[in-house]
């Protein structure tokens, strides 16, 4: 069977696994909103280290994830949606490979196979080098994702597959959406 219609089949199987285990997700307690993130530093793909903190004055989506983890491919499809959606002045999306075991070479050869099939994932990616899942207490597995506001505030965090803005059905119809996050910052 060739590649490219195999790709919608594994997307399906994933939606269908994404919508079984939608009641195991955390998101942000009133606790932790508003409370600064933490900085970290990524290598960025093109081999130069980055900081959290180079991106204030956005909105910053940061999503942490991992080649091998199949939920996190339904994540990029949710996120390529936000950035097609707003203005990359306004937002910015970091996905943060966290896995140590992984290299730069596979996460581009990940996104190279997105790009095959007509999926452009084009906002910042990098590496993990600091162990930010423990900063950040990454308990419930990946993807996860937080958003800052424009001073580095934690607006939202989430564990589980985060939706742009329709909640698929089988899904508790209270499900915040990245888009109604999103738009309250905006606002």
């Amino acid at each position: 069977m060739n590649k490219l219609k195999i790709i919608p089949y594994i997307f399906i199987i994933f939606f269908i696994v994404l919508t079984s285990i939608s009641g195991c997700i955390n998101s942000t307690t009133d606790q932790e909103k508003n409370n600064i993130g933490e900085d970290f530093s990524f290598l960025g793909l093109d081999g130069f280290e980055k900081n959290l903190s180079d991106y204030r004055g956005q909105i910053v989506i940061l999503d942490m994830w991992a080649t091998w983890c199949s939920p996190c491919g339904y994540q990029m499809l949710e996120l390529e949606k936000v950035n097609n959606y707003y203005d990359a002045e306004i937002i910015e999306i970091i996905s943060i490979d966290i896995d140590q075991r992984e290299t730069i070479m596979m996460v581009q050869e990940y996104i190279d196979e997105f790009q095959n099939n007509g999926i452009n994932l084009k906002w910042t990616f990098g590496m993990d080098v600091e162990q930010i899942w423990e900063k950040y207490k990454i308990s419930g597995g990946i993807p996860t994702l937080y958003i800052f506001d424009e001073n580095g505030n934690i607006q939202y965090s989430h564990e589980g597959v985060s939706v742009f803005s329709e909640i698929p059905s089988g899904w508790p119809k209270n499900t915040i959406t990245l888009k109604e996050k999103i738009d309250e910052l905006i606002s």
